[in-house]
């Protein structure tokens, strides 16, 4: 089996990363770093600096995700800010923030980017679904997720879906591009 270093302290990527994963023979291992993170407009140039940090910390090839919100109505707010945010926002903010608009459209570009200190590799994926009205479910650490529904989630918040349990949160990643199938697809190709 082979092995990929994924960088992250966060359950969930880590639970997604591993369930895709799985699938093409690949297993993740999380590692624990403190990556300074800049901050701007430009997902991948976050990403990409995000890697090179991992990289130049753990000196071996490595994984590193970074996700950018676009609520449409709101101008693309609050893009690759919203680590900051779900710590200030609890969901009623939000909900406040969408309080008569007719438009609550919101994407999730999620961003991998690999690393082996030579090749750097950057994958993207989009996820489309509304903000509903009222938050269902829990999720202390990302109160947005009380409040989404990704389109493929047949209904279900982000938090309601891993409320579910673990087989769940798997029967949504065999049915649904994430950025995780393609990463997989590329590793399993080029380390043979």
């Amino acid at each position: 089996m082979k092995t990929i270093n994924f960088a992250t302290t966060n359950k969930e990527k880590l639970q997604i990363a591993q369930i895709v994963c799985l699938e093409a023979n690949i297993s993740i291992v999380p590692i624990t770093l403190e990556i300074d993170e800049i901050q701007g407009e430009d997902p991948e140039i976050i990403v990409r600096d995000k890697a090179l940090r991992a990289y130049e910390q753990f000196g071996k090839p490595i994984v590193v995700s970074d996700d950018t919100w676009d609520i449409k109505a709101l101008k693309g707010f609050p893009g690759a800010y919203m680590k900051s945010v779900n710590q200030w926002f609890t969901p009623q903010d939000f909900l406040r923030l969408m309080d008569g608009v007719k438009d609550r459209e919101v994407t999730l570009h999620q961003y991998l980017a690999y690393t082996d200190g030579k090749v750097m590799k950057i994958f993207k994926n989009d996820l489309h679904g509304k903000i509903i009205n009222e938050p269902r479910g829990r999720n202390d650490k990302s109160p947005n997720a009380t409040v989404i529904e990704l389109d493929s989630d047949n209904g279900n918040t982000i938090a309601e879906v891993f409320e579910q349990g673990p087989e769940a949160v798997a029967a949504r990643y065999k049915n649904r591009p994430d950025v995780w199938h393609e990463l997989a697809k590329w590793y399993s190709k080029t380390n043979k």
